[in-house]
């Protein structure tokens, strides 16, 4: 969000602002299909509907797929070409500050530093999907709770008799559902039900890049109209302000 937020403030070419916007959702929509093992191209994944939306060509999106790196990097490496590409803009029209303001190098080192933090997540989405149980746990783990209720229902049978077989189905049932369950809980990424609604946080991700490009524009009317409504004296500049709130006295 606040790299969506930066290109609309700073940046003034529309079309490279727009490609930038789109870069950021599919970066997005790129970390979902990293957790889960995929590409964007294959079936079950985004990259044929973000073509159809417009927010990367078909083009660049098989070039993604053919590139030996993970996906997510890609689409930082295109985000970094388009800041190079608007900062070279002949004239610094790509730029709605002066390029040789002082203030313009601290601008790109926050920029930087957001795609930093970004690459930061790339290697922790690796790091999650990396990280998971041994193959073997769940063989393991059910043989040991089977044999466990085995010897467990001999000697439960001399204290509570005919009552062993239900309190043991009741309680293998729990254990089992347990370990089923902690072992669906270890790969979150996936589409059941328990699963993290990936989907729902990609679409929200675009749904409020798309926000912040409409609502940068609003801004940006609204504010050149109230300063040329000023220069026009149709709004008076404030001389002073009064506080509304009452302020303390400190002893």
């Amino acid at each position: 969000m606040e790299l969506g937020m930066m290109n609309r403030t700073w940046f003034a070419n529309e079309e490279l602002q727009d490609k930038l916007s789109g870069y950021i959702i599919v970066f997005g929509y790129s970390c979902k299909s990293l957790l889960r093992g995929k590409s964007l191209t294959e079936e079950g994944e985004d990259g044929t509907a973000l073509v159809k939306r417009r927010l990367i060509s078909q083009k660049e999106l098989d070039l993604m797929h053919n590139t030996p790196c993970w996906q997510p990097h890609f689409c930082l490496d295109m985000i970094r070409e388009i800041i190079v590409q608007l900062h070279t803009i002949p004239g610094g029209k790509g730029l709605r500050i002066d390029d040789s303001n002082k203030v313009h190098g601290q601008l790109f080192r926050c920029l930087d530093n957001t795609l930093k933090d970004l690459n930061t997540l790339i290697g922790n989405c690796v790091r999650v999907r990396a990280s998971g149980l041994p193959a073997s746990y769940d063989a393991i783990t059910m043989t040991s709770c089977i044999a466990f209720f085995m010897i467990a229902s001999v000697v439960w049978s001399m204290a509570i008799g005919w009552m062993t077989p239900i309190i043991v189905f009741l309680a293998s049932m729990i254990i089992m559902f347990l370990i089923v369950m902690g072992s669906k809980l270890v790969d979150p990424f996936g589409l059941d039900k328990v699963d993290i609604p990936m989907e729902d946080f990609c679409a929200t991700i675009e749904a409020q890049v798309h926000a912040i490009d409409e609502r940068s524009k609003s801004i940006i009317t609204a504010v050149s109209s109230g300063t040329q409504q000023r220069n026009n004296g149709a709004i008076p500049f404030r001389r002073k302000s009064s506080a509304t709130f009452h302020i303390p006295k400190l002893a």
